[in-house]
Order: structure tokens, then sequence, then C-alpha cells
């Protein structure tokens, strides 16, 4: 129901639905270019709960545009993936960093001066950029989630670490490259996955089933509350500014705000988050 979906409101409704006996089979609809590493480890564990659970529910992963990186990782969750021949998936990667906004600070007459203890725990201040123990940090960090992120792949799609290696580093592949990788098991659009579901699920295929959306619809009030939320949010250094000021860096860091500070994105490249 917006831009993104955040790992709290995916996880309330696979939660939900693992909880709901009528529920026989789940899609995991993708069209996203990745994001929070965080989030999409989040949601696969989730997932991948509700596949294994004491009531185990078939999950297919049906990918629409994009399901790249993080919408890739999500996917491995499920039992089967489809994706249709001009899908952009794949981007197995993951990349970090930081706006440093000290310049900007000053312009605007405004000085912040950090207190912290401990190595590196300054490392993501946003007025001067990474020294070198910090980007070593920052480096071992990537390392970790990507090795974690290949051997995800390789269990879930029986591949060796190696082969998925030479396949990912960031590369993106259309749907159909990614079938003859191995990264997909089939192309097709949603109606292909509903049949794969109902299969796995043993319902007959000439048998009628109800699609029930997660997560569920939001009213016209809590868009309108949320919106009123973000501005509210604005808080720190920027409150000493004129309302026009701290609108203008509300808009410029939107699309930080959606992550949480510090943390790695597995984020399809050159993608602009609005």
């Amino acid at each position: 129901n917006g831009p993104v979906v955040g790992s709290d409101t995916l996880v309330d409704s696979i939660r939900t639905i693992r909880a709901d006996r009528s529920i026989k089979a789940i899609i995991l609809r993708v069209d996203s270019p990745g994001g929070s590493s965080v989030a999409s480890d989040v949601i696969w564990r989730e997932l991948r709960l509700t596949a294994e659970g004491a009531i185990a529910r078939p999950v297919v992963a049906s990918m629409s545009d994009l399901a790249a990186s993080g919408g890739y990782y999500i996917s491995m969750a499920a039992d089967a993936i489809v994706a249709q021949p001009s899908t952009l998936t794949g981007s197995i990667g993951i990349y970090a960093g930081k706006i440093v906004l000290g310049g900007t600070y000053e312009k605007l007459g405004m000085s912040i001066e950090p207190l912290s203890e401990g190595k590196n725990a300054d490392m993501y201040s946003p007025v001067r950029p990474f020294n070198e123990s910090e980007r070593a940090k920052l480096d071992e960090q990537l390392e970790a989630f990507y090795t974690q992120f290949v051997d995800k792949v390789a269990e879930s799609r029986k591949m060796s670490p190696q082969d998925v290696d030479a396949v990912a580093r960031g590369r993106v592949w259309t749907g159909r490259q990614a079938k003859e990788i191995g990264l997909v098991d089939e192309l097709g659009g949603l109606d292909r996955a509903v049949a794969i579901a109902k299969e796995r699920a043993k319902i007959p295929a000439s048998e009628d089933v109800e699609l029930v959306v997660y997560p569920r619809k939001k009213s016209l009030y809590q868009l309108l509350s949320e919106s009123f939320g973000i501005e509210a949010r604005l808080g720190g250094p920027e409150q000493l500014l004129r309302a026009s000021d701290r609108r203008a860096i509300g808009v410029l860091s939107a699309p930080w705000r959606l992550f949480r500070e510090g943390e790695p994105l597995a984020l399809m490249p050159y993608v602009i988050v609005r």
C-alpha cells in the first residue's frame, strides 16, 4: 500500500497467515529492487518458519518487473520461484555508505559536536567521512553479509557457493537468463504461480480458490496519519532551522530515512528511491 514495504508490517502479515488454517499456500508477489539487508533477512526467516512449521504451507515466489538484491533474497524463502522472461532479478550483492553533511551544516550556521565512546562507535556520523579503521570495519560487515547471501542462495537453489558467486557480485539478469543459470524455476506470471501453489498444496487444478491479499489495505485515516507522522519525526539539529529549510532537508533526506541508520543495503544499483 505504498512505495516500500517494511519488515515489521510484512512479518505481522506472515504471522497472521501462519495462524489461519484456512490459508493453504502463500504466493509472495515481489516487485522490488531491494532495500535494507536486515529487513530482507527478517522477512526471509519468517517465510521459512511458515514453510517449515508444524502446519507447513507451500510458498511460491512470483516475480514482477523487479526482484533484485533484497527482492531476490526474500524470494529464496520460496519452495519455487516464478519469473517473467523480462523480470530483472539477481543483483546478489550488498553495499553501504553514508552521506556526509558536515559542510552543509556549516553553510547553514550549525555546529555539531559528537560525543561517543568506543572504537568505531561514531563511524556513521554524518559530519565526516569514514576513517581507515571504520572503512575496514565496514568492509568486514559487508563481506560477512555477502557470504551469508551467497550461502543461502546456494542452499536454496541446490548450487555450490562457487557457482553462485560466479553469477552474483551484483550482476543483474533477466528472468529468462535467471532460469538458464538456475536462479529461478519457471517462467510465467501470477497465474502460473497460483497453479504451482495449488499443485503443491494438493488442491485440484480445476478447483476454484480465493486469493486473500496481505497486507490488508490501509484506511484513509491510516494513510493520513502516517503522512503527518513523517513530518513529526524530523528532529535533532533541523529543529533549529526555519520551517522552509526543514522542509528542504526533509525532502533531500527522505530516501535515507526509509532505512535504519547504519544498515547496509541489499539494493539493486542505480535505482533512485523516491
